[in-house]
């Protein structure tokens, strides 16, 4: 193909015309040949301008007969109901927008394919798609693609896609509304065609209009019929003016088609979290959840940009900063267009966020790795698979937003751990949290121009390079780079933040604050009043001491928090000096004389008390002497069965890994990890291995 006959091409292929074909001879040898269809007489297009012709002739023959009057005596209510549902079921109108939709596209897909071949070579092709056959020729070496498109399984995904735009509300209503003054008037004029004798009264021909419309004889079919021709081309027309597809791209035109319905060479991760799972606890991770969780810390700073600070307690010198940007680059936001984003962070971030940490943990160099995953698998991980009013498709949209929304966050790292010879620099140019790739996957919505119900959303996840610095286990053994991780107990992530907000930033805050102050003489000592400062805006704090209402709020709050914690296995004790019997959450301890001397929200504030995360964490928390990969961490005696004990009642059977593990559904690799200690035994898996190896 010539470059000027390419340039042709291009500049009218876009401009629509039903009856208008595409030479493809000379693409012969690179492409195989593929119908372009074409309308038969029965379905030719009829011009528009000719059916408006036609209709003004009929109604200047017909001035005998008051049309406006005789049109809103047939169209009543009911009739027009009738008229939508007789188009509903006889109108062809959805097959013919299909089919003009399919050649046009086809046009434009194959030229576009030209374009990139011819700019970018074969590379810029995704050849994995079943369209492409890549033939290589045995002398020259030189490759070609040959393109075979599925012409009924294309047609077949445009029709279905186009079920939703043709049910959107009113569409056949207005296209009844339309049509129908020329079937009224075509049926008038044409009573003798339908077998009816000519009618001059306006009552009767009414009743008879109506009746025909009712029964839709065959000639009456064949006008809607090509009524139905005349308007699909105005159809097609506005559908594909609403696509730019000029400026489509191959990949968008792929999944326009339904040529990319599942992920091509895509595995997603199986992601099914422990109930106690390991996850970083650096300070990136730190800082980031509170950015999160507290819009009211961001700032606007000298360059009019959104950040937030976070300063270490102990070294002013080393801070943390978060910017936001947009996904597609790494331009910082101003604080207008930043706040948008800053707007869409909250629990649901967060959740994700530690879920993606979670999964980090388990690649060996995660700043070299990514890893995609499944909405759907994430959905109940996040909680939502209780909320029975949000639709699945609904639901796996919340997961590509929320994923959206930690894709603009960036980090800026300045710092240093240790003294002297033993300091570890981490810090770290500006940078994403974790670059993210959402792929829907589903039906095309014709209307919105989106995948509006997503049968899935696969998110591919690279973990940015702050993890090099902070989680570089290698590093970490030769005190080159730091390697901190805690324990997330996996249930605080279902904890619903509408009803039980305060116990989830509580969850959170001291599933954070667990790992830093393991080498406390008593890390898990509090006092209410600095972990409500931690996870609350101090202005929240002080209304509640100048206004009784107020603290009486914030301490059925904190109250119920305490009560749902316990119920998710913490364990909370009271300081007996501070915190007496009467002020402990659903206590019916008498109150002392004196207890009106202080006010009961200055006491709750004062009170001291010691929560420790759910068994087996404080244990594991226990061995902490030197930051080491989880896998060296040894579990501490408990009773439980151990993964020593798996594994040689395993080994006595003469059984493999693999057979065990077929046994109870598990990979071999996963009955691995429990043996060697790096999976925790939950007491359902602990009673299946017990009957299994008759232990």
């Amino acid at each position: 193909m010539s470059q000027n006959t390419a340039n042709e091409l291009g500049e009218s292929l876009y401009i629509f015309d039903p009856e208008g074909t595409v030479n493809l001879d000379a693409w012969a040898g690179e492409f195989s040949a593929i119908g372009h269809g074409g309308y038969s007489e029965e379905t030719a297009i009829v011009p528009l301008e000719k059916a408006d012709t036609a209709t003004s002739c009929q109604t200047e023959q017909a001035s005998g007969i008051d049309w406006v009057s005789l049109t809103q005596d047939v169209l009543t209510t009911e009739t027009l109901n009738q008229l939508i549902a007789l188009l509903r079921d006889r109108s062809a109108l959805p097959d013919l927008v299909t089919e003009q939709l399919l050649q046009q596209l086809l046009r434009i897909y194959q030229h576009k394919v030209e374009v990139t071949l011819q700019g970018q070579g074969i590379e810029a092709i995704d050849t994995s798609l079943p369209q492409f056959k890549v033939i290589t020729q045995k002398k020259t070496g030189e490759k070609k693609v040959e393109l075979n498109l599925n012409q009924e399984k294309i047609r077949s995904y445009l029709k279905s896609s186009l079920d939703g735009f043709f049910d959107y509300a009113g569409f056949w209503e207005e296209f009844a509304r339309t049509i129908g003054n020329s079937l009224i008037i075509w049926i008038a004029e044409n009573l003798d065609k339908l077998g009816k004798p000519a009618i001059t009264e306006q009552d009767q021909l009414v009743q008879q209009i109506q009746h025909q419309l009712e029964e839709c004889p065959p000639p009456l079919q064949e006008r809607i019929s090509l009524l139905a021709q005349i308007y699909c081309q105005d159809i097609t027309k506005k559908i594909l003016q609403g696509f730019n597809l000029p400026n489509c791209s191959l990949q968008e035109m792929d999944k326009l088609l339904g040529l990319r319905q599942k992920p091509i060479s895509m595995t997603s991760t199986s992601l099914t979290l422990d109930p106690i799972s390991v996850i970083p606890t650096a300070i990136p991770i730190a800082s980031s959840i509170r950015a999160q969780l507290r819009p009211d810390l961001w700032e606007e700073n000298a360059e009019q940009l959104a950040v937030f600070r976070y300063r270490s307690k102990t070294n002013p010198n080393n801070y943390i900063e978060h910017y936001i940007t947009n996904p597609g680059d790494i331009a910082l936001l101003p604080w207008e267009a930043a706040e948008q984003i800053i707007n869409k962070f909250g629990f649901d971030t967060v959740k994700l966020q530690l879920i993606f940490a979670a999964r980090t943990m388990e690649e060996e160099e995660p700043w070299k790795s990514t890893f995609t995953l499944k909405a759907s698998d994430m959905i109940p991980l996040l909680g939502w698979d209780r909320n029975h009013s949000t639709s699945l498709p609904d639901k796996r949209n919340a997961v590509a937003t929320t994923a959206y929304a930690l894709s603009c966050l960036l980090v800026k790292s300045v710092w240093i751990e240790g003294r002297g010879k033993r300091q570890i620099d981490a810090s770290t140019p500006i940078g994403r949290m974790w670059d993210v790739l959402i792929d829907l996957h589903g039906q095309f919505d014709w209307v919105s121009g989106k995948i509006e119900k997503p049968d899935e959303v696969y998110i591919t996840v690279s973990p940015g390079l702050w993890t090099k610095h902070f989680l570089n286990r290698a590093g970490s053994r030769a005190k080159e780079a730091l390697h901190q991780f805690g324990y997330l107990a996996k249930d605080i992530l279902k904890i619903d933040p509408y009803h039980h907000e305060m116990a989830l930033r509580l969850a959170i805050q001291l599933t954070l604050d667990a790992r830093i102050r393991v080498h406390n003489q008593n890390p898990y000592d509090y006092r209410v009043i600095s972990l409500l400062e931690e996870v609350l805006p101090r202005t929240e704090i002080d209304k509640a001491l100048q206004d009784k209402h107020r603290a009486r709020d914030l301490k059925n709050r904190w109250n119920r928090a305490l009560k749902l914690l316990l119920s998710l296995g913490w364990q909370i004790e009271y300081d007996p000096a501070t915190y007496p019997d009467w002020l402990q959450p659903s206590s019916t301890a008498p109150k002392p004389e004196d207890w009106r001397k202080v006010k009961v929200i200055d006491r709750l504030l004062q009170a001291k008390l010691t929560i420790k995360p759910p068994h087996p964490i404080p244990g594991l928390l226990a061995k902490m002497k030197e930051p080491r990969k989880p896998k060296q961490l040894e579990l501490p005696p408990v009773e439980e069965l151990t993964g020593d004990q798996v594994r040689i009642a395993r080994e006595q059977l003469g059984w493999s890994r693999k057979e065990l593990g077929g046994f109870l559904d598990l990979s071999a690799d996963y009955i691995g990890k429990l043996e060697r200690g790096d999976r925790i035994i939950t007491s359902e898996l602990e009673s299946r291995l017990r009957k299994l190896l008759h232990l």
